[in-house]
């Protein structure tokens, strides 16, 4: 299996951070594309070598998977911080701690994977409502 990106590509759409690996970055492509493969074909979407725009999608959504797992150890896998400096206090909550994968929305979309579950409107209901009353 060839990975939907390369190296090269991860690296020209991100700032890759001091301590950036190569042979990892290279790994990690390769096992996106395969979890994106397998997403596709679960959903009855075929992947089509002609389809530049298609391939341009499926490239742009494994570098971002790629670019997330690895940057769950840099700065911006940080979701919130706090700070104080009065008696020293620091606080950091990781966004992608485990460095998963995941698809962002717009890569879902633009891939004709629907979001993750169905939607539906909730009515609101009173205990009256609810006693049928």
């Amino acid at each position: 299996m060839e990975a939907f990106a390369t190296v090269e590509q991860l690296e020209a759409g991100w700032d890759v951070p001091p301590d950036f690996d190569e042979d990892i970055a290279a790994e990690l492509l390769l096992r996106a594309s395969a979890q994106l493969t397998s997403m596709l074909a679960q959903r009855g979407i075929a992947i089509d070598p002609t389809d530049e725009v298609q391939a341009k999608n499926l490239e742009t959504a494994t570098c971002n998977m790629v670019r997330h797992s690895m940057g769950s150890f840099a700065a911006e896998g940080i979701q919130s911080m706090q700070q104080t400096i009065g008696s020293t206090n620091a606080s950091v909550t990781w966004h992608n701690p485990d460095g998963d994968f995941y698809i962002c929305k717009n890569d879902r979309l633009a891939l004709g994977l629907k979001a993750s579950g169905r939607y539906r409107a909730v009515r609101a209901m009173t205990y009256v409502d609810q006693l049928g009353g």
